[in-house]
């Protein structure tokens, strides 16, 4: 059995798509929805799928802290 391996690219082009002020759950929530829809019955078991939500969400906050240093230099 090979090893799971987060689908980074994929979830990288979901969450890059929200604004930064979307709630830690709401990307959570999205990444869960995809995976049912997407994969049905054998779709990834709940670890993995725990797996792909920290990674979307650690994703988010990235993006989050770009933003902020963006926003906060100054001239």
């Amino acid at each position: 059995m090979t090893r799971f391996q987060v689908p980074k690219q994929a979830i990288n082009f979901i969450v890059d798509k929200y604004h930064v002020s979307t709630s830690d759950d709401a990307i959570r929530a999205d990444i869960r929805k995809r995976c049912a829809t997407r994969h049905g019955f054998n779709g990834p078991t709940q670890k993995q799928i725990e797996r792909m939500e920290t990674y979307a969400v650690k994703r988010h906050n990235d993006n989050r802290a770009l933003y902020a240093r963006v926003m906060g230099a100054t001239l």
